[in-house]
């Protein structure tokens, strides 16, 4: 993911190498708080809050080599932080921010808004985590237990579970949209 050299020096307080790190990791770090959070308003935060806390805290890692772990802890544990105080948030304030901002998926154009995102995003919070974390960001089991605090046959039991859950979900959703064109067409399904 990062080149270790480059953590190495943030590690010594390079703000160049910092700036760096940012720039390498910023793009897929707001995709996947986008994924996780569902609102572009919040993953922004998200992302500012990690890289604070990461800069301020990098001194403490270990080990170069743990960063990418060490990072995408901080944003998981950071998204739903955020998620969770977020649900106190008005929806007449959200109304408000969102007449202001003209397309607010513009950085996200490779994502469309179709069935298995949709999907996605109705799964339970550590699941759709679990779910982003491996497929998206291409994680392997073991990392995301140590990400997410748990043990790896938690994540296997999640992923396995979140597969048959969006199985089933794009399967009745594909059944209603051919029922729906049915219905349209003026068909009946007593014929």
């Amino acid at each position: 993911m990062v080149d270790i050299n480059l953590v190495t020096r943030c590690k010594t307080g390079d703000l160049s190498a910092f700036e760096e790190l940012y720039e390498t990791c910023s793009t897929k770090a707001l995709r996947t708080a986008f994924s996780i959070v569902n609102r572009y308003d919040l993953a922004e935060d998200v992302i500012q809050e990690t890289f604070y806390e990461c800069f301020r805290d990098i001194h403490k890692l270990s080990s170069p080599e743990a960063f990418g772990v060490w990072f995408y802890r901080i944003l998981v544990r950071t998204s739903w932080r955020m998620l969770s105080s977020e649900r106190k948030f008005s929806h007449e304030e959200l109304a408000v921010y969102e007449s202001r901002v003209k397309d607010p998926h513009d950085c996200f154009k490779e994502i469309e808004s179709n069935e298995l995102i949709n999907a996605i995003n109705r799964l339970s919070l550590p699941m759709r985590t679990t779910v982003i974390l491996h497929y998206y960001n291409d994680l392997p089991v073991k990392d995301i237990a140590r990400i997410m605090n748990c043990f790896q046959g938690t994540v296997k039991s999640r992923l396995y579970s979140s597969r048959k859950k969006l199985a089933k979900e794009l399967k009745r959703q594909s059944t209603g949209i051919l029922e729906s064109e049915y219905v349209e067409r003026g068909c009946s399904f007593e014929e």
